[in-house]
C-alpha cells in the first residue's frame, strides 16, 4: 500500500511547531522540507510557536531551563556543556541563538549551544558596553558587535564585522539620544536590534525603551512605557519578548510588591520608530509568596489553553538556590531547580532553542 501525502499547506503547520533543534535533523528527510526550513517566512512562523527558556550562568556552566505550562507546569535543566576553563567572561546577550561573552583578559567568544558553534573575538579595549545585532535592513544578516565609551564628550564607537572579523574604530561628538539611566536585568534582543529602559534625569515618572539601532549604529529612544512613578526606586522595571515578536514590561511597586505587566497589542517589525507602539495590560499579579525582582532575575508571560502564565526565574541567598515561579490564575507554583552546581553570576530569559533554525544553512556548511 502506497503511503498518503499530506498536503504541503498542512505539512507545514505542522513543522512550524517542531523545535529547531529537531529540524537541524529533519533537514535530511527531503528536498522540499530542506527547501521550506531555509525559507524567511517559515523560519518567522516557527519562532512564534517557540517556547521561551531561561539561561542560568554559573562561574563554571551554562544551563538552559525549558518550562513546560501545561494542566501541571513542569521544568527540565540541560547542561549546555560549554567549558568556561577558568575564564571569567561577563554575558552580554543573545542574538538568533548565538551567545556573546566577554573576557577583559582573554577577549570575546561567541557561541550556538545547539549547533556546536563557536567563533572567538579579538579583545577591544577601550570600549565598555558591547552588544551584539545584526543591520535588519539588509535582505541578508551580517552580524556584528558595537562598543561604545566615551571621554569629554567624544564617543568613540568601535565596530566588529563578523564579514571582515576584525574592529573599526570611529569617534563622534554624538551618539544618539541617551537616558540617563537604564534598568538592570532589562536588556532584550529583537529583528537585530538592542532594547533597554530607563528614564531621564530630573525624574518625570515617565520611562522609556531605548535601543541600539544596529542600521544607523545610534542609540534613541524608541517609545514611552506605560508604567509610571515618581521615583525611579519606587518600582522595579523589567523587559522581555513576548510571542517571540513583541515587548513585555513588568513593574514591581517596591512598597506592595505588586506587579503589572503589559505587552504590546502588535508585532514590532524591522524599520519600527516606535511611534505607534500600543500597550495592552496583560495582568496584574499580588502574592505574598513572591520574591522582589531584584538583578540575577529573568521573566517571561505566556497565553495558551491553559489561560495566562507568569513564569520568573530568580535566585536565594538562603538557601542558595535557583527557582522557577509559575503564576496562573489562583495557582502559583514554586519549582526548585536541581542539578545546577550553584554560585550563580547571570541568569537572561529568551527563546535560546527558538533562534536558530535561521543558523540552518551555517551548520550544513560546518
Amino acid at each position: 500500500m502506497v503511503a498518503r501525502k499530506l498536503p504541503l499547506d498542512l505539512e507545514e503547520e505542522i513543522l512550524i511547531r517542531v523545535p529547531p533543534r529537531s529540524l537541524v535533523r529533519f533537514r535530511s528527510v527531503c528536498k522540499e522540507w530542506n527547501t521550506l526550513f531555509h525559507n524567511k517566512r517559515f523560519a518567522d512562523k516557527n519562532f512564534a510557536c517557540g517556547r521561551p527558556e531561561f539561561m542560568l550562568k554559573t562561574h563554571s556552566h551554562i544551563y538552559s531551563i525549558s518550562v513546560n505550562l501545561n494542566d501541571n507546569p513542569t521544568v527540565k535543566v540541560r547542561d549546555l556543556c560549554f567549558d568556561l576553563c577558568g575564564s571569567r567572561y561577563h554575558y552580554y546577550g543573545n542574538c538568533d541563538g548565538y551567545f556573546f561573552m566577554y573576557d577583559y583578559d582573554e577577549g570575546g567568544v561567541v557561541w550556538n549551544p545547539f549547533l556546536r558553534q563557536t567563533k572567538r573575538i579579538a579583545a577591544d579595549e577601550s570600549s565598555c558596553g558591547k552588544e551584539m545585532g545584526y543591520d535588519g535592513s539588509r535582505p541578508e544578516k551580517s552580524y556584528k558587535i558595537i562598543g561604545r565609551s566615551s571621554s569629554n564628550s567624544i564617543h568613540r564607537v568601535a565596530v566588529f564585522e563578523f564579514a571582515t572579523n576584525a574592529w573599526e574604530v570611529t569617534h563622534r561628538t554624538s551618539f544618539g539620544e541617551v537616558l540617563t539611566s537604564h534598568d538592570d536585568s532589562s536588556t532584550v534582543s529583537l529583528n537585530g536590534n538592542v532594547y533597554w529602559t530607563g528614564y531621564k534625569y530630573p525624574e518625570t515618572g515617565q520611562y522609556f525603551i531605548e535601543m541600539l539601532d544596529f542600521s544607523k549604529e545610534v542609540i534613541k529612544i524608541f517609545c514611552v512605557l506605560p508604567c509610571k512613578g515618581k521615583k525611579c526606586a519606587s518600582h522595579h522595571r523589567m523587559l522581555s519578548i513576548y510571542k517571540g515578536d513583541r515587548f513585555s514590561v513588568l513593574q514591581q511597586c517596591t512598597r506592595t510588591s505588586e506587579i503589572k505587566i503589559w505587552v504590546t497589542e502588535k508585532k514590532i517589525g524591522n524599520g519600527d520608530d516606535g511611534d505607534n507602539v500600543v500597550w495592552i495590560k496583560f495582568m496584574t499579579v499580588s502574592r505574598p509568596d513572591l520574591p522582589m525582582l531584584l538583578s540575577h532575575t529573568s521573566y517571561f508571560v505566556d497565553d495558551n489553553i491553559y489561560g495566562k502564565s507568569f513564569v520568573l526565574c530568580c535566585n536565594s541567598k538562603k538557601p542558595r538556590q535557583a527557582w522557577v515561579y509559575i503564576v496562573r490564575g489562583d495557582m502559583c507554583k514554586k519549582i526548585k531547580i536541581d542539578g545546577v552546581s550553584f554560585s550563580l553570576v547571570e541568569e537572561v530569559a529568551d527563546h535560546l532553542a527558538d533562534e536558530c533554525l535561521g543558523l540552518l544553512e551555517e551548520a550544513e556548511g560546518a
